[in-house]
């Protein structure tokens, strides 16, 4: 996050603490695992729009997704066993 993105943050909401968390390349983890959108909504339970959105920038991962995230770029098929059997 650039300076100019914090103080943007800032003047939107001067309550509001900025957020300083680290990008995730949603893309990058989505072709790491060899999948397409599609693909990648159905085996992590995400919906397909929410990867579009976050592929595009339009949004970005927040709390439990970011985690799940970050689970799925560690070990993309320990987690889709892990979410099939539950």
């Amino acid at each position: 996050m650039s300076d100019g993105d914090i103080s943007r943050q800032i003047a939107a909401n001067p309550d509001a603490a900025p957020d300083m968390a680290p990008e995730i390349d949603v893309r990058a983890i989505r072709r790491a695992v060899g999948m397409t959108q599609g693909e990648f909504a159905a085996a992590y339970q995400f919906s397909v729009r929410t990867v579009q959105q976050w592929e595009r920038g339009a949004k970005r991962p927040s709390g439990p997704a970011r985690t799940l995230l970050r689970a799925i770029k560690a070990d993309p098929e320990g987690l889709r066993r892990a979410l099939a059997a539950a």
